[in-house]
This record gives C-alpha cells, sequence and structure tokens, in this order.
C-alpha cells in the first residue's frame, strides 16, 4: 500500500529543539561517562531525524533516479547542497584535531577525508583519540549516497520501508553471531532501521491517528520502555540482549519523539511541545552541529593542560572530574559553535539555498 502524497517542505523549529536536546546528551555523556547511556538518546534521534529530512527531500524534490523530469540534475544539487552543508565545517575541525596534535588523525588521515572513520574505527576496533564521534558523520555521509538511490527503487511503499527498517535489525543480529558484536553499530547497513523509520515518518506524519500521538506523555512512555530494557538487560547480565534490541526500541521512541516535535507552532497538538520552541533551545539547534563537531576535542586539550598544569595525582583527579570538565568546557564549546554557525555555516547556508532544483 502507497500512502498518499505528504504535504510540502516546511520549516519545524520544534526539530532545533530536539537537536540542541539530543547533541547536548550527547556531549555530557562524552564528557561525564555516566553509566546509564544517555548518549544513545541523543545519537539515534540525530539518525532518525536524517531519515525523517534527506527522505522528505527526495520525494518532495524528485531527486531520485525514474523521477520526473531531469532527476540526475537534481541529484547533482541535492549532494552539491549536502557537501556545502556538511563538509567544510567538518574538515575545518579536522584541521583544527591535526593541530592539537590527534594521534589517530595523523595516522589514518585518508579514513576521515573520504569520509570513512566509521570503517576505520571497525577495522581498529577501538576509538580515536579526540576524533572517535566522527564515525556518526561517515555514516551520514554514505546515507546521502545511498538513500536517493534506494528510495529510487522502492518508492514511497511503506511495507518496502517497514522491510529496510526490519533488514537493519536482521543485519546486527546476523553480524554479530557470525562475524563480531563489537563495532557492528558503525556499518552502514547496521543504521538502516534508524534511517528507514525517519522515512516512515515522513509518509504517515500527516496521517490522523499518527498525528493524534503526538502527545508528550507517549514520548515520556517511549523512553521509559528503552530505560526499562536497559534496566533488566543490566540486571539479569543479558548484555547481548541489549545490544541487539536497544537500538530498534530507541529508534521506535526517536520517531515517536520527532513526530511530537513536528506539529504546527500553535496547534492544540503542540502541547508540551512548547518548551521545544524556547529560544535557548532554538539558538543551541541551530549551532547543534558546531557542539558535536568540537566537543570531544576540548576534553583532549583540557585534559593535557590540566597534566602539565597539576603534576600532583589528586589535583589532575579533582579537576578532570565531571563538574569541572562541565563547567570550564560548555562556555568555550558554546563560543566555537557560535564562531562557526556566524563565521562558516550560515554564510554556507546561504550560498547552498541559491543552489535551486530544476523544475519538473
Amino acid at each position: 500500500m502507497t500512502p498518499p502524497s505528504a504535504p510540502p517542505l516546511a520549516y519545524r523549529p520544534g526539530l532545533n529543539g530536539i537537536r540542541a536536546i539530543a547533541v547536548w546528551l550527547v556531549v555530557l555523556a562524552h564528557w561525564t561517562l555516566p553509566p546509564f547511556p544517555v548518549g544513545e538518546m541523543g545519537r539515534i534521534p540525530f539518525f532518525v531525524l536524517s531519515g525523517y529530512l534527506i527522505s522528505g527531500i527526495i520525494w518532495r524534490k524528485q531527486v531520485h533516479p525514474g523521477a520526473p523530469g531531469p532527476w540526475g540534475r537534481r541529484l547533482v544539487t541535492f549532494y552539491q547542497r549536502r557537501v556545502l552543508r556538511i563538509l567544510p565545517p567538518y574538515y575545518l575541525a579536522l584541521a583544527a584535531g591535526a593541530l592539537l596534535p590527534l594521534a589517530t588523525l595523523r595516522e589514518y588521515p585518508g579514513w576521515f577525508v573520504l569520509p570513512a572513520s566509521n570503517l576505520l574505527f571497525y577495522r581498529l576496533h577501538h576509538w580515536g583519540e579526540g576524533v572517535g564521534h566522527y564515525w556518526t558523520m561517515a555514516v551520514e555521509e554514505q546515507f546521502y549516497l545511498v538513500w536517493p538511490l534506494l528510495l529510487g527503487v522502492i518508492g514511497q511503499r511503506l511495507g518496502w520501508l517497514l522491510a529496510v527498517a526490519a533488514s537493519g535489525v536482521l543485519f546486527r543480529v546476523a553480524w554479530s553471531i557470525w562475524v563480531t558484536p563489537d563495532f557492528v553499530f558503525v556499518l552502514l547497513p547496521a543504521c538502516l532501521d534508524m534511517f528507514a523509520l525517519g522515512a516512515v515518518l515522513s509518509l504517515t506524519e500527516h496521517i490522523p491517528w499518527v498525528q493524534r500521538l503526538a502527545r508528550g506523555r507517549w514520548v515520556l512512555l517511549a523512553w521509559g520502555a528503552w530505560s526499562g530494557l536497559w534496566a533488566l538487560t543490566h540486571y539479569f547480565s543479558a548484555l547481548s540482549l541489549w545490544l541487539l534490541t536497544s537500538t530498534a526500541v530507541a529508534s521506535v521512541a526517536s520517531v515517536v519523539t520527532l513526530n511530537w516535535a513536528v506539529q504546527r507552532p500553535g496547534s492544540p497538538a503542540l502541547g508540551s511541545a512548547r518548551v521545544l520552541l524556547s529560544p535557548v533551545l532554538q539558538w543551541l539547534g541551530r549551532r547543534s552541529y558546531g557542539c558535536y563537531l568540537y566537543h570531544l576535542l576540548l576534553p583532549v586539550l583540557y585534559q593535557r593542560a590540566v597534566y602539565r598544569l597539576f603534576p600532583a595525582v589528586e589535583a589532575r583527579r579533582l579537576w578532570l572530574g565531571p563538574l569541572p570538565t562541565v563547567l570550564l568546557l560548555t562556555p568555550v564549546l558554546l563560543l566555537l559553535a557560535a564562531a562557526s554557525w556566524h563565521w562558516l555555516e550560515a554564510p554556507l547556508n546561504r550560498w547552498k539555498d541559491r543552489l535551486s532544483y530544476s523544475k519538473f
């Protein structure tokens, strides 16, 4: 069954609020290393959000193979716009990392330039100092390359999208059983359920019964179920079960969250989602990319400074604790993100917006 066509793309300010919350969950998780996986509550929604937004662009702008008119030129425009939005800030962050210097980046530069760092980390089975988060960007770039082609084959068929989502779960299970469970989640096929479920939301968000589910209580219930799964699997020492199921459950929770966030501001359905429109979250959301790019570089620089300034073990332990790290690095990261937005990302966005898709 093919659902009716979705409405045109529109600016969704609630998504900036989601970006702000998600990126700072990741940042705080990496800076403080809590026992509960709050970082996953940020990372997985970002992948689902990419599936939602990119699928909407591909369908509405007709940039997939076989679309009416000059789809090839539109596909080139799609890739040009993605490159302008993503790669220049990323390469600037890589240059900063090379100047630190970061050992993994200096030893394997080509993997990061491509970008294919997810494949490097899978091959090494360990994270590089200060660059471990770049695997998600490599997966995103690979997703941009293959997703228009895939959607050109399966079209707007809900059943096929659900099959793609199921294939991501099956890949993680099969690879974990027959090859290795280590680092399987950094491979693109292992992320397909997140991207595909975002596409499912893009197709179905306009359906009345889906809109009726856009309530804060369902968001809390979905993430509560995911947290309960974590508690049960860790209480019974079923870590392998957690690794195989947590991403799928969190992907569903992310879909529920995004559905809550994309409602039209001012509508009765928005309800508690108004918090996403707060000026602070809107500001942070627009600068979330810069926060993500630099957030692991700062602890490396900070740790080196602490080791140089404080020879005593007790003093080092104190200054490298979670609270001093967060208090000292947060304003620095915000300044870096603001500078990246003002001097690089916003001008690139204006340039990107001049690249219009060819008419049908």
